[in-house]
């Protein structure tokens, strides 16, 4: 069984991540891992403000984006709202790349793992054995849950989407996913962000769908990783 402790990351409390996300335009450390290219890259490369119609999912909620490249690869975090008094910060991550080896679409979490120094409060502990996985259209995505006991519920959620489920930026064959969201609500309504109908679309400004208004990625508007 491969299991992970996760060193908690406490933050902004309530509503409004933009504060935090604002503060990383200006870091150059990062919490992902990857080859020495990268590693280097991490180091370098701050963030910079992405436009909201501009990103590479389009999730409810989004407050503010922020966005990298890391040479070969490229690096999204999308800040969520947040209703809770829950310590932390709701956020979609997203880490455009081209991986290793031939199957390109396949989720292993020691991989993943192998990239995160910490994941966002109240998680504390990842593996096999605790990952729950259901599917959509774009195929399984993973996630743990966490209960407060009363109104308060968050998820931890992670998935793998290849390029035969959806467009993704140039030069890219696998967008890796991350996502956690504390609500007011469900477990169902806290994974909202990272399925099907959420993250399979781009935020790209004047092509729309005619179910729900949601933008959808067009071929040549694909974001590239430069």
């Amino acid at each position: 069984m491969m299991q992970f402790k996760m060193r908690p990351r406490r933050t902004l409390g309530r509503t409004i991540v933009l504060p935090f996300l604002l503060a990383l335009t200006a870091c150059v450390a990062s919490p992902f891992i990857g080859t020495a290219d990268i590693q280097a890259l991490q180091t370098s490369q701050q963030f910079s403000l992405q436009g909201l119609d501009k990103t590479w999912a389009a999730p409810s909620g989004s407050l503010v984006a922020i966005q990298r490249s890391l040479g070969t690869e490229g690096e999204q975090i999308i800040g969520l709202a947040n209703e809770t008094t829950l310590d932390g910060d709701n956020l979609l991550w997203l880490r455009a790349r081209v991986p290793d080896g031939q199957n390109v679409g396949a989720f292993r979490l020691s991989s993943f793992l192998s990239r995160i120094e910490g994941v966002p409060y109240p998680f504390t502990i990842v593996s096999d054995e605790n990952l729950k996985s259901t599917s959509d259209t774009l195929g399984a995505y993973f996630y743990l849950e966490w209960r407060s006991g009363g109104s308060t519920n968050c998820v931890l959620a992670f998935r793998r989407v290849d390029v035969r489920n959806r467009i993704l930026p140039r030069g890219t064959n696998v967008l890796e996913v991350m996502l956690r969201n504390c609500v007011s609500g469900s477990i169902e309504e806290a994974l909202l962000p990272i399925q099907d109908r959420q993250i399979g679309a781009a935020a790209v400004a004047g092509t729309t769908t005619t179910t729900g208004g949601t933008r959808m990625i067009s071929p040549l508007a694909a974001p590239p990783v430069e």
